[in-house]
């Protein structure tokens, strides 16, 4: 009897523990809310973490809060991709995912995208995301209210799915050309020379022979000014149709995600807005 209930424990031992793994993991999730600026309740925290939860297992990607009042000398998009991307955010290859700063330091709020995230949400729905998040809260320092209307929001667009016409654009720098001293004098010295060439070759062109005014047409000249009048006698209109000019490159700016590069190489979309 005494074996017997030995090989069963042996038996209900490892079960036991197979399963208290599996509910470990199922309740250690990830955490997706980041309130370092002590901007939330404790409850607002919870039920911002439970809805970003649901969302982010619905669309298979990470979708995180985080406010801050110490960007350590970022600007608030640096800030929002190295959270993201050094917080071990992202799932998949791509790290599919964003993440929703609330940067209290260079009062900005920020959206970060990464991966199929950047599909979803382009630059003109990011605005209109953006523009949620104001309308509903920020601007009144309802942090809350701007907070759930980024994930309500958010969701609208997911549902929506990828818009037909999205692509992706490398953002672009401007690069001045660097003139060196050199140039400097010899364009200037051959602006001169050019100047000087066609000043003097118009005068040479136009210099006639002095005149001598040998009659006296104030005295001799005849004027005689009559009134007159202008009368219509035939008026045509002509009507055309200007047709809108066509996008010769065949892509539409709504369906455009800017997307830019991180500081650990990643490629991320965003928009961010000042409050």
């Amino acid at each position: 009897m005494v074996g017997f209930t030995r090989r069963l424990l042996l038996i209900i031992l490892p079960l036991i523990l197979i399963l208290t793994f599996n509910a470990t993991n199922v309740h250690g999730e990830k955490t997706l809310v980041f309130d370092d600026a002590m901007l939330f309740t404790e409850e607002e925290r919870l039920a911002l973490g439970e809805e970003l939860g649901k969302l982010s297992s619905e669309y298979k990607m990470d979708i995180v809060i985080v406010t801050t009042a110490d960007a350590k000398g970022k600007t608030s998009r640096e800030y929002a991709d190295d959270f993201f991307d050094y917080g071990g955010f992202g799932v998949g290859p791509d790290y599919d995912g964003l993440l929703f700063l609330i940067d209290m330091d260079n009062r900005e709020a920020y959206i970060s995208t990464s991966g199929i995230a950047i599909r979803y949400l382009t630059d003109l729905r990011l605005d209109r995301i953006l523009d949620r998040v104001f309308d509903e809260g920020l601007v009144d320092g309802d942090y809350y209210g701007a907070a759930m209307a980024f994930i309500k929001a958010t969701r609208t667009y997911l549902q929506a799915g990828i818009p037909s016409d999205q692509y992706n654009e490398e953002e672009g720098f401007f690069k001045p050309n660097k003139i060196s001293v050199f140039d400097v004098i010899i364009g200037v010295i051959g602006g001169l020379v050019a100047s000087g060439v066609f000043y003097f070759s118009t005068k040479a062109r136009y210099k006639t022979p002095p005149t001598y005014n040998q009659y006296s047409y104030k005295n001799n000249s005849i004027v005689n000014i009559g009134p007159t009048t202008d009368r219509l006698i035939y008026s045509h209109v002509t009507h055309r149709v200007i047709p809108k000019p066509s996008n010769t490159s065949g892509r539409s700016s709504s369906g455009r995600s800017t997307v830019h590069r991180s500081s650990s190489g990643r490629t991320h979309g965003g928009r961010g807005r000042k409050f």
